[in-house]
């Protein structure tokens, strides 16, 4: 059979099968696999939920006749074919939560189809993809397609958070020959940028001086995967209702409360509220930051009490209006990969201290030693203490290379466009790839409203990739 003629094949299998597709892909949208710290246990280190969703695909692995092996509830694999050499194909069944369900056409964890176009939470990100690589091992068994080579489908439970399932997956497992994540875009995402989440923490000493303004509060969402969208500040002293009036044109400012002060004298206090666009931390550059606008209307501000000015100095000189970590003395550029990029994604402020968290992304040419080196430098400089909460390795490999080869190859043979290696400051399991990069699902131009409400999956798209992937599979 030849090649053109399998591909085919491929489009008539999937058409005839995808009412049994959309099913098994419905029942595992509604789990709602986010991540419970309060369910977990010894089999399930992520939560009752994620272990529902891998339970499930034991069960289908299982009825479909697939080897199947369970890695301490960490992660699963699904395997067919023979061979001295493996692809892994590395997916996630955990899905980051629903967020607002008032802004959803649908129920978030029930499956609907709007024209072309599967609604859910996870439908894109990641499981409509996982389901796919499954039934293409279905196909490949069904239509008895000799492979060289076994194909591992791998699946992790922590990838939208802690990263533990794949670390504990190869710390127990080889590393395939080959692999790709379909958690990206085509044409093929040859780089991930480094990345550092990271907080400066600053504890206030017991005496402040007060002045005529002091800041009580900051409150916001510790999301690091997002920018700062939602800030409330509050405000008193004898200057706060004067500060508090100059945010009027951008903010919504209310007169909290009246509280009493220590002196038994009332103090009023005003209530700031700031927002702007949500947008993924990774980038910084499409939307105003409630930390930029924060900062332009107080670093003028005289008479702050002496925590908050430092906060505010420490803000100005090394995040504010700088999406490309200028101002922390980490700029750089790579030719392939593209510059550094640094997002603040909260800041919270009570009586007892601060805590600023960051999400800074580097390309290659910039090691993490020296962005450790000069982050312990700034934390020392302005007196506050770097805490450091995940870094993710950089990941690059050559377009010259024998995957990126035949990926180019199956892609433009599809598409009937030129395949472009291009980098990513997103984060998808291909970075735990020794040799490996992030290949598709989606296609310039495709609405997939992931990690939003209403997240979406064309079916066409999929159709598309699918017959990619097959192709990729059986030339490696």
């Amino acid at each position: 059979m030849t090649e053109s003629n399998f591909s085919a094949q491929t489009l008539r299998y999937f058409d005839s099968n995808i009412e049994t597709f959309t099913r098994d892909l419905s029942e595992l949208i509604a789990i709602p696999s986010v991540r419970d710290i309060s369910s977990c246990s010894p089999n399930a280190p992520f939560g009752l939920p994620i272990r529902n969703a891998f339970d499930f695909l034991i069960n289908w692995a299982k009825r479909e006749g697939f080897e199947v092996r369970d890695h301490d509830g960490y992660a699963l694999d699904i395997s067919h074919g023979e061979g001295s050499q493996e692809i892994g194909i590395l997916h996630h069944v955990d899905v980051v939560e629903a967020g607002d369900l008032n802004a959803w056409l649908t129920p978030a964890f029930e499956m609907h189809q709007h024209g072309d176009d599967l609604l859910g939470r996870g439908v894109t990100d990641n499981k409509g993809p996982l389901m796919a690589s499954l039934y293409i091992l279905k196909m490949f068994k069904a239509l008895d397609v000799t492979l060289d080579k076994k194909i591992r489908v791998i699946i992790g439970g922590a990838e939208e958070t802690t990263w533990e399932c794949v670390e504990h997956y190869f710390n127990h497992n080889p590393q395939p020959d080959y692999g790709f994540s379909p958690d990206g875009d085509f044409p093929i995402v040859n780089g991930e940028k480094g990345i550092l989440y990271a907080s400066l923490q600053r504890e206030f000493p017991t005496h402040n001086g007060l002045g005529t303004c002091q800041i009580v509060s900051i409150e916001s969402e510790r999301d690091r995967t997002s920018t700062c969208y939602q800030l409330s500040i509050y405000l008193t002293g004898e200057k706060a209702a004067e500060v508090a009036a100059t945010f009027e044109t951008s903010a919504t400012v209310t007169l909290a409360n009246v509280a009493q002060s220590d002196n038994h004298q009332q103090k009023e206090l005003y209530c700031v509220e700031l927002s702007t666009p949500w947008e993924k931390s990774r980038n910084p550059h499409k939307v105003d930051n409630c930390m930029d606008q924060f900062v332009r209307h107080m670093r003028h501000v005289e008479g702050l009490d002496t925590n908050s000015r430092n906060l505010i100095d420490l803000l100005d000189a090394c995040f504010s209006d700088s999406n490309d970590a200028l101002k922390l003395g980490l700029a750089h550029q790579d030719n392939e990969m593209g510059s550094t990029t640094c997002c603040v994604s909260s800041i919270n402020l009570n009586q007892h201290g601060y805590n600023l968290d960051f999400d800074f992304r580097f390309p290659k040419g910039l090691t993490i030693d020296q962005a450790r080196t000069q982050l312990q430098y700034v934390s020392q400089q302005y007196g506050v203490r770097l805490i450091e909460h995940q870094y993710l390795p950089l990941s690059y490999l050559s377009p010259e290379s024998e995957l990126i080869q035949a990926m180019g190859k199956a892609y433009s043979e599809v598409t009937k466009m030129d395949a472009q290696c291009f980098s990513k400051g997103a984060a998808s399991y291909a970075r735990a790839l020794n040799n490996g990069v992030a290949f598709g699902p989606t296609f310039p131009g495709d609405v997939t409203r992931v990690h939003e409400p209403n997240e979406r999956l064309s079916l066409e798209s999929l159709k598309r990739a699918i017959t990619i992937y097959v192709k990729v599979l059986i030339s490696l």
